[in-house]
């Protein structure tokens, strides 16, 4: 399984995958090369299946097609993260009735922090927090 840092030529699919994600931030997205990092998971054909968006140590989102999920994709990703930035701590915000999403980042070892009040349109977030190495 392949990941790498994401490029212009992968903004179609990236965007196409962002539609995966409860509460996108598409402002984000479309400044990533400036402001953020993106790592994408790709097929065998070079085409990006799932990807990771970040900006600095805080990720802001992570999405597998589901065609491509149990594959070890979304640990591939974070890890890949966590290698830019081994030294920190990472962050990332769910939504509290996302369990399947808070489970996989429990298995990804990221552990509750706290929970944010309408930090998605008005709904409260969790912030989950996987310590640096």
């Amino acid at each position: 399984m392949t990941v790498r840092r994401g490029g212009l030529t992968d903004e179609s699919a990236l965007t196409s995958l962002q539609r995966l994600v409860s509460h996108p931030s598409p402002e984000l997205l479309d400044a990533w090369p400036s402001v953020g990092t993106v790592l994408v998971s790709v097929d065998d054909a070079d085409h990006p299946v799932g990807y990771v968006l970040g900006v600095g140590a805080h990720v802001v989102e992570l999405a597998v097609v589901p065609d491509a999920r149990r594959e070890g994709r979304a640990t591939a990703l974070i890890e890949a993260y966590h290698d830019l930035h081994p030294a920190a701590s990472l962050t990332l915000l769910v939504h509290p009735e996302n369990e399947v999403a808070r489970a996989c980042y429990e298995t990804l070892g990221f552990q509750y922090d706290e929970r944010i009040a309408g930090e998605f349109d008005g709904d409260d977030a969790i912030r989950l927090v996987r310590d640096a190495d």
